[in-house]
């Protein structure tokens, strides 16, 4: 049996002291939007490890998963695509931006939301939820494979027991 080969895309919502952490595009499409940090996974590569690579290029800001808060799925090129939506818990900024994609990045509060140019009504209502605290939380991050390898699991439970 052969699976299925899938575009896989990652954002990344990161919010401290009430405020979310956005990105405003510098060419493309999506040129003068913002949203939040998001970009493709990479061949050999997890995508909550993409999910902090390209928070890291676009912002120059680290940090760490804390959890889900959304999945899209859809049809993109006649092939199938998913979108993932992780919260971080960040540190401090590690160093600058190193893409000539993003123009800008900056950290807005839930009433400002409604006067920026998004990208997209998805991407509005995700920086909106993060403010208001929903996601899925991250309950083990060990591998737990037989292989060893990476292994996530999110849930909605309340209680979650990730070794920080």
């Amino acid at each position: 049996m052969s699976g299925v080969v899938y575009d896989i895309g990652v954002a990344v919502r990161a919010v401290k002291n009430q405020s979310i952490l956005l990105v405003k595009e510098a060419k493309g499409t999506y040129q003068n939007k913002w949203g939040l940090p998001k970009g493709r996974v990479d061949s050999n590569e997890t995508p909550e490890a993409a999910a902090i690579r390209e928070l890291i290029e676009e912002t120059g800001f680290g940090g760490h998963i804390v959890g889900l808060a959304a999945i899209r799925s859809t049809f993109h090129s006649g092939t199938p695509a998913i979108f993932l939506c992780y919260d971080v818990h960040i540190g401090f900024q590690e160093n600058k931006p190193s893409t000539n994609e993003i123009s800008e990045i900056g950290w807005f509060q839930l009433s400002e939301l409604k006067t920026l140019n998004w990208i997209s009504e998805t991407m509005h209502t995700l920086a909106i939820n993060a403010l208001n605290g929903s996601r899925m939380s991250l309950v083990s991050s060990k591998p737990l494979s037989k292989n060893k390898s990476d292994y996530f699991v999110y849930s909605a439970n309340k209680h979650s027991i990730i070794n920080q």
